[in-house]
């Protein structure tokens, strides 16, 4: 007895798996990639599949940013290194050939993976405000336990516009994530969106009215970040004057305007008495003043910081205002009282003031990550200018940054040298040269153009939001960046079936 396979039926579940897969399962998306191939080959007709393919001018010239990869194996020296590159963005090849060859998907299955992929999202975000919320963590970044939070919250990005898709167009009769990329991403394209309908609005006064609101609310951002940086840059006059020289106990304060620098609006360095502070940390904590905390960093220069967070003095009677909770947070690394604070935009912005000023006096870079892409973006342009023809090719690119890294004297610690540019264009400017980086705007662009698609909403969106990630991330490096953009990349290019195209 032969049974009939429902190739149509595989393709769906294949998606619905990616949808899960893309922000939550790495594993997930190699076996749904492994079930797409796999149904393919078995539906057979090949020759007309590859011959539908090479006649599709914007598949071949998406799938050709992995034929650039294959040429970049003419000139490299680490083999090992390209052929691990090469199957990381294999599905630079896989969707772009499936997906152009294969029937589209309906109305009604093309919103059920919408709604999927929002709802995979949703789960991932639940998850990871549970880990914030709930569990004592020391980085950030582990509050997203199934791929990078950067990676997530693009995710969460694109779920965004997904959702506003939905509620817009399906159904007519929140989310957390603290990544600067994410966060400057929605804004952003929500920025473009809303100024591409005023330009097909008609209506004077609704035309008018998303004028302003695109206007009020970016000039409302900027003078509260304005307004929060100069309050916590700038310290208050009236503080140095009539500074107290001893402790209520007759203990000699240190107080130093000039080598500490300025925090939350005052200087760390006024009212310290180390003499009080060892005696009385030591009652209060088993971690020693003079040695490190969970992170680390001096004890004592994060009580410091963490004091002075409090608007307490650095002294005994500071101390004994701490509670158990503060101790906690100081023994953990924790410098400033305001990152305890949970979903505080104040806190983010906070810690990237204390960063940049620190980098500005020439600081280390290294214990935050958008400063440390200064580090990565210099790297990137001095390969750049010595390989600026054809780059170093697909399998050097790795060592050519440790090398540069070593060469510059570069202020980040040696852990770091793995890390490339941060920056997409970047990094394929340093692998491929101006010939390859001029090949992977084409790639990028021509598709769109080639099937108009850049008057569908999602389609915009998705783009968007991929053009402005890659200049803060190395998206096209990982699985579950080369998979979050090569996937919804080729399927909205050719999944969409023509009667609702332009929703």
């Amino acid at each position: 007895m032969r049974y009939s396979i429902n190739h149509r039926l595989i393709y769906f579940v294949a998606f619905i798996l990616l949808a899960i897969s893309i922000p939550l399962s790495r594993f997930g998306m190699s076996i749904a990639q492994f079930l797409l191939i796999g149904n393919w080959l078995l539906e057979g007709d090949i020759k007309n599949k590859i011959r539908k393919f090479v006649n599709n001018k914007a598949a071949l010239a998406l799938a050709s940013l992995y034929l650039l990869h294959i040429v970049g194996l003419l000139y490299t020296s680490d083999f090992q290194y390209a052929v691990k590159d090469l199957r990381i963005k294999i599905p630079l090849l896989i969707f772009p050939l499936i997906l152009s060859t294969i029937e589209p998907v309906s109305r009604k299955q093309f919103n059920v993976i919408l709604k999927v992929f929002a709802g995979a999202v949703l789960a991932g975000t639940f998850i990871s405000v549970g880990i914030y919320m709930f569990k004592e963590i020391n980085d950030f970044r582990n509050i997203s336990p199934f791929i990078s939070h950067v990676r997530f919250s693009l995710n969460t990005a694109l779920a965004i516009f997904v959702t506003g898709y939905l509620a817009f167009n399906v159904y007519r009769h929140n989310f957390i994530i603290e990544s600067v990329t994410g966060i400057f991403i929605v804004l952003f394209v929500a920025f473009v969106i809303g100024f591409i309908e005023i330009l097909k609005e008609r209506n004077i006064y609704y035309r008018l009215s998303i004028f302003l609101l695109l206007i009020v609310v970016p000039l409302f951002g900027f003078f509260y970040i304005h307004d929060v940086a100069k309050s916590y840059l700038t310290p208050d006059k009236q503080e140095l004057q009539n500074i107290d020289a001893y402790t209520v106990n007759g203990n000699l304060y240190i107080n130093d305007t000039v080598k500490m620098p300025v925090e939350n609006g005052s200087y760390i360095g006024l009212y310290i008495c180390n003499k009080e502070l060892k005696k009385e940390w030591g009652k209060r904590s088993q971690f020693d003043f003079n040695g490190k905390d969970s992170k680390g960093q001096p004890v004592k220069y994060t009580l410091y910081r963490y004091l002075n967070s409090r608007g307490l003095r650095k002294d005994s009677a500071g101390i004994s205002k701490l509670s158990k909770e503060d101790i906690r947070a100081v023994e953990l690394g924790i410098a400033n009282y305001h990152y305890t604070k949970k979903l505080s935009l104040n806190t983010r912005l906070y810690k990237l003031l204390w960063s940049y000023d620190s980098y500005r006096k020439g600081g280390n870079p290294s214990g935050h990550s958008l400063l440390q892409r200064f580090e990565f973006w210099k790297a990137g342009v001095g390969i750049v200018k010595s390989n600026f023809w054809i780059g170093v090719g697909t399998g050097d690119i790795s060592s050519a940054f440790y090398n540069q890294y070593e060469n510059s004297e570069t202020r980040l610690t040696k852990d770091l040298w793995v890390n490339r540019t941060h920056d997409q264009y970047l990094t394929i400017f340093a692998t491929f040269g101006i010939i390859g980086f001029i090949w992977f705007i084409f790639t990028l662009f021509y598709p769109s153009f080639k099937m108009r698609k850049y008057g569908n909403y999602l389609f915009l969106a998705f783009f968007i939001t991929m053009l402005l990630s890659m200049l803060m991330e190395d998206t096209l490096e990982t699985q579950a960046g080369v998979t979050l953009f090569a996937f919804p990349f080729s399927f909205l290019l050719f999944m969409i079936n023509g009667e609702f195209e332009n929703e």
